[in-house]
């Protein structure tokens, strides 16, 4: 993970010591940024978003008092259910809407102070506080408050979903039985659902889908996509994976393709758009630069290469093509050994639960196996390739997939010290130990073995992927699998090939770097001064592991600070032969949108503003 530590305006930011309120406004409004230089202009528009966010908490706080505030009289009413519908009539407002914004008011005022304090400050958005809202629905108040405490000084250089996955990484860490009931509640009423959108074409969308399948699933369907790709091009057709693995879902699921093994659902879709004019697939998707797949892309499998190996004893085997290479999981050492209940990551999914992190750990025995050994700060000093336990099974599709285990120097010094009775762990003891004792030309963040070579040999681009698993420039996301290998100084301007010499960028972010004026210096190994075109200078430091809190038990005799239903319990009444209707479901979410405290519908993603789209 990129940590962002850091934004430094050269010459100094002349609103820095401003506090958000009357005076910063004052400040702000006497400068024009169109007459700003780039750093300046850059620091009048933080300055401006310091200044929305606390005006955005003012008016929360307005919209409270508006919604408890009786005519002739400044004594403020209990909620009686019906607050939100006063901010409705006065702001042209849908009852949904004013009770979700009502609700935030509430929890960030009121059950949360202190993300109302950092809104109040400017340090915190509206936005960023509604996502700790709804990603610890179902936390107590002294859990959730421990999860304020613990993400919100990581929260403001994080974007949006960054925060939701780190806020739901503490989330499960603190109380393990809220994340797998909550888990356990979405896999039950897992669905595939249709609808058709405004343009016309049709979404077709599965949802609360069980983690490890769901991965292992577009992961096939990213590797079918790739093969066909690539065929294409040989034929002169040009087509997005996006696109591509939108036709091959769809066909899969409408029997075109029943029956067949991987190679022969490949020559089906080639066939499809090979010299078929009538077929052409920009009638529909956009003609613009294709996206890719969310977690996999062209240059991570390479193509398909060949049929998958024999079963043993149960003659030749279908042809199914291997996974995309990347990494498939990564969760803690001391988790899979079950000395506790850490939660792990899918990368390119989120988080998951322990139990389900050991299933897959088991699953992908066939997968190549790094332990990514950090120091206390969560930072790279030992990669150690290693082999999957014994016991783990040996799909051949998963062999070019990587598993990371992530352990600290001190846990591995504690096993050495007690001594490791199963024979895979002592090997990895051993392993540690010689990394640790390895001449620094041996290891892979000091060798200059590659220093003189255009491209890093395999072990340095291995350290590189596993020190920076997503792209180094601020607030970017991508997985290092679909990163470059770039120097930090270029090449041909005399940069060498070495840890200190190299980062992850994404295709974006590098040809940001090349083309429109960005610049990047690496003053210690992982850590970044990123230059943008205004000339602000951002800092951002690479990690393999992010600190995490001890369980925290829910105290289930506390009341929450929500009021329970008066008339309800929302549960949707079946038909007469056991059904729930869509018609039913509808009710229940509407239902519960009206509840005071929203802590249960969380506002549309795209338009908070908007009404939901039910």
């Amino acid at each position: 993970m990129a940590a962002v530590v850091g934004v430094e305006t050269p010459g100094g930011d002349p609103f820095a010591g401003i506090p958000a309120g009357p005076a910063l406004a004052a400040a702000l409004a006497q400068v024009s940024p169109a007459e700003l230089t780039g750093q300046h202009a850059a620091a009048w528009m933080r300055a401006a978003f310091r200044q929305r966010n606390h005006d955005d908490v003012v008016f929360l706080d307005a919209l409270r008092q508006t919604c408890r505030a009786r005519a002739d009289d400044c004594r403020r009413v209990l909620d009686d259910g019906f607050a939100p519908k006063a901010a409705a009539a006065n702001l042209g407002w849908s009852p949904i809407t004013a009770s979700a914004r009502y609700g935030l008011a509430c929890f960030v005022l009121e059950a949360q102070p202190a993300l109302g304090e950092a809104m109040y400050a400017g340090l915190l958005e509206e936005r960023k506080a509604d996502i700790f809202d709804s990603a610890t629905e179902g936390l107590e108040d002294h859990q959730v408050a421990e999860v304020v405490r613990i993400v919100l000084p990581e929260a403001p250089g994080l974007a949006y979903q960054a925060l939701r996955e780190r806020i739901l990484e503490v989330a499960r860490a603190l109380d393990p039985q809220w994340a797998a009931g909550r888990l356990a509640a979405a896999v039950a009423r897992a669905r595939v659902a249709a609808r058709t959108s405004p343009s016309g074409a049709v979404d077709l969308c599965g949802y609360d889908l069980r983690p490890d399948l769901a991965q292992d699933a577009k992961s096939h369907l990213d590797a079918l996509a790739v093969a066909v790709q690539a065929r294409l091009a040989v034929l002169g057709v040009d087509l997005g994976l996006g696109f591509l693995c939108a036709r091959i879902f769809t066909r899969l699921l409408d029997g075109t393709l029943a029956g067949l093994d991987d190679s022969a659902v490949t020559d089906a879709v080639v066939a499809e758009f090979a010299g078929h004019p009538d077929n052409d697939p920009h009638d529909g998707p956009d003609d613009g630069p294709d996206d890719g797949p969310d977690d996999s892309g062209p240059d991570e499998s390479g193509g398909p290469d060949g049929a998958c190996d024999d079963g043993p004893g149960v003659g030749p085997a279908p042809e199914v093509l291997p996974h995309p290479a990347g990494v498939a999981l990564r969760m803690r050492l001391s988790t899979l050994l079950g000395h506790d209940e850490r939660p792990a990551e899918l990368p390119g999914l989120g988080g998951t639960l322990p139990e389900i992190a050991r299933r897959r750990a088991h699953d992908l025995g066939a997968a190549r196996w790094h332990v990514l050994v950090h120091d206390q700060q969560g930072r790279l000093t030992h990669l150690l390739v290693h082999r999957a336990p014994p016991h783990a099974s040996h799909d051949p599709r998963h062999r070019r997939r990587t598993v990371e285990i992530t352990a600290p120097e001190t846990l591995l010094d504690e096993l050495d010290t007690t001594g490791a009775h199963d024979p895979w762990l002592a090997d990895l003891l051993a392993a540690h130990r010689r990394s640790r004792d390895a001449a620094p030309e041996d290891h892979p963040a000091t060798t200059n073995r590659d220093a003189d070579r255009r491209l890093p040999g395999a072990a340095l681009a291995r350290w590189i992927d596993a020190r920076d698993p997503v792209c180094v420039a601020p607030g970017c996301t991508v997985l290092a699998r679909r990163c470059e290998h770039d120097h930090t100084l270029d090449w041909q301007h005399g940069g060498r090939t070495r840890a200190d010499g190299l980062a992850n960028l994404c295709p974006a972010h590098h040809a940001a770097k090349h083309r429109r004026g960005w610049t990047y210096h690496q003053p210690t190994p992982g850590h970044f001064e990123i230059t943008d075109p205004t000339g602000t200078v951002h800092h951002t430091r690479s990690r393999v592991v992010r600190p995490l809190p001890d369980p925290l038990p829910a105290h289930h005799d506390t009341p929450v600070h929500e009021p329970a239903p008066t008339t309800t319990d929302y549960t949707p009444r079946p038909t007469p032969d056991g059904r729930i209707t869509t018609a039913a479901l509808a009710t229940v979410e509407y239902l519960l949108a009206r509840r005071p405290i929203r802590r249960t519908t969380p506002p549309p993603t795209d338009h908070q503003d908007d009404d939901p789209p039910y």
